[in-house]
């Protein structure tokens, strides 16, 4: 294996992943590997953009990432490029079409699915044991940290703090690296980390704040939802989901973003069914698209944000 290159989602999962993968093996980033990030709308556009650089030999390994609905025939077709000089490995726990697993198996690549767990212990225990390995104790440490956190057990002391300590910095992709830099050395927490969410807390909750002034709350069929609209940065959006329905006592939390970014969490909800109606994908649970906002919706929310909440909620009221 020449050069590794870990394409892998923007949250903590995502980090913890690719982390999980360089460790598994033996590799450093800008040291025999590249960590490139991904929203899944964006995979097909990273994947072509690969293909250019990729040489014999090399490994492309997709974390925590699915095929976007819209663009999957384009991720497909990126991936059977790449395979006609790299190895491809996808590991994920999302919910999968079997015509997905099929065309991608098709286009060359292979596959490790499992939603038994979060896309961490996906690597801890495939990545390592494809490859005749056992996965080390801190591996195993990592992967019940980010399953903690991402599949909402929190039955981890540092979990909430980890799910924090990934967006405690508007330089995301320096900041993601620095803490995917600790994981592969070994470090799950340290004092840099500890400095970062106490700055980070006290932003959560100015901007949640902020947030709550954009809600727009309906009811459909006995489900009602909470929909509102998140600025760039912290915090997370699960934590604003979870103030949402908590406050408004609602089955189905959105949060939107300025750029038509969706995010779906709920506890009754089959929020994936949705999303996908979306063009999106994700969990049960929890998962997300991204909204083509009319343009006079667009215009109207520079005056009153609130017109975008009321959007989301509406899109997403017209599929249950």
């Amino acid at each position: 294996m020449r050069h590794v290159y870990v394409v892998t989602h923007t949250d903590l999962d995502g980090v913890g992943a690719a982390a999980a993968m360089l460790r598994v093996l033996g590799r450093k980033r800008n040291d025999g590997a590249t960590v490139i990030y991904s929203e899944p709308y964006e995979l097909h556009e990273v994947l072509s953009s690969l293909a250019e650089h990729v040489e014999k030999g090399d490994l492309v390994a997709v974390t925590d990432l699915g095929l976007n609905e819209e663009v999957k025939e384009e991720s497909v077709e990126a991936v059977r490029e790449l395979t006609t000089s790299a190895t491809v490995e996808f590991y994920d726990h999302h919910v999968w079409g079997e015509r997905d697993i099929r065309d991608l198996v098709r286009a060359g690549a292979t596959l490790y699915i499992d939603r038994s767990t979060c896309a961490t212990g996906v690597v801890v225990n495939y990545a390592a044991r494809s490859r005749g390995m056992e996965p080390d104790d801190f591996l195993r440490e990592l992967e019940r940290a980010v399953c903690s956190a991402d599949l909402w057990r929190w039955d981890h002391p540092l979990s909430p703090k980890l799910y924090r300590a990934v967006g405690a910095r508007e330089e995301r992709d320096e900041w993601r690296n620095r803490v995917l830099d600790k994981f592969v050395e070994g470090r799950l927490w340290d004092e840099e980390l500890e400095r970062r969410v106490e700055s980070y807390v006290d932003e959560e909750l100015r901007k949640v704040k902020k947030a709550l002034e954009t809600v727009y709350v309906a009811e459909k069929g006995g489900v009602r939802v909470a929909f509102a609209l998140k600025e760039e940065g912290p915090p997370a959006n699960g934590i604003i989901a979870a103030v949402l329905m908590a406050r408004y006592n609602a089955h189905l939390a959105g949060i939107i973003r300025p750029n038509g970014g969706l995010s779906l969490r709920s506890r009754k909800v089959d929020v994936q069914r949705i999303a996908v109606k979306l063009g999106g994908g994700g969990h049960v649970r929890a998962a997300g698209a991204r909204l083509k906002v009319p343009t006079l919706v667009s215009l109207v929310a520079h005056l009153y944000p609130k017109v975008l909440s009321w959007y989301g909620a509406r899109r997403v009221l017209q599929l249950l």
